[in-house]
């Protein structure tokens, strides 16, 4: 179990949401298909600028999409931690989800969106998956990446121990997956 930083504790992200019964969807086990569950969209954005953040090479991009941070996360981190906190990016107007597999889930968690407060979080508090649906374009949003408007989430990727956490991202309406890997702790992923 690991104890949030207070910065991630407070984030609006967390605090304040807009959700109704489609966010609490069961997600889908058939390949292929985009799987449903927590939905982020511009309400629960936070607000900063990126400068760089496409180009970076300790971020990992994704299309419209910037983990901060992510190429890869020493394994002290994880181990004190309990995985590592990565601002999430995507351009305006773009739509992307974000999943763990079913095995996957067993290890690792998505911390964005509504989490326990007050509490020590597991792996097992995080989300299987994510939806981030950035602000409209023309919409300000707050924050910008090499002066893109971009919509921000601030967040964790939970695992109790180093290790590689495969991802899979529905960019837009691509009909299938964008498979990655975190290297959480570890040099390299299969």
């Amino acid at each position: 179990m690991i104890s949030i930083p207070a910065a991630l504790t407070l984030a609006p992200t967390l605090l304040a949401r807009g959700e109704d019964a489609s966010d609490r969807a069961p997600a889908s086990d058939r390949p292929g298909e985009r799987p449903k569950g927590v939905v982020e969209n511009c309400s629960t954005r936070s607000m900063a600028d990126f400068p760089g953040a496409y180009s970076d090479p300790h971020n990992v991009v994704v299309g419209p999409l910037v983990l901060v941070g992510a190429a890869h996360t020493p394994a002290r981190t994880v181990r004190e931690y309990g995985g590592n906190k990565f601002p999430l990016l995507v351009r305006a107007g773009h739509r992307v989800t974000v999943a763990l597999s079913p095995e996957t889930r067993r290890v690792a968690g998505l911390g964005y969106g509504p989490l326990p407060q007050g509490v020590d979080l597991a792996p097992s508090d995080g989300h299987r998956v994510v939806t981030f649906k950035a602000c409209r374009r023309g919409k300000e949003s707050g924050s910008n990446a090499d002066g893109r408007p971009v919509t921000f989430w601030s967040g964790f990727v939970l695992t109790a121990s180093p290790r590689c956490v495969p991802l899979e991202l529905w960019v837009d309406d691509e009909p299938f997956a964008r498979p990655i890997s975190l290297r959480m702790g570890v040099r390299r992923c299969p």
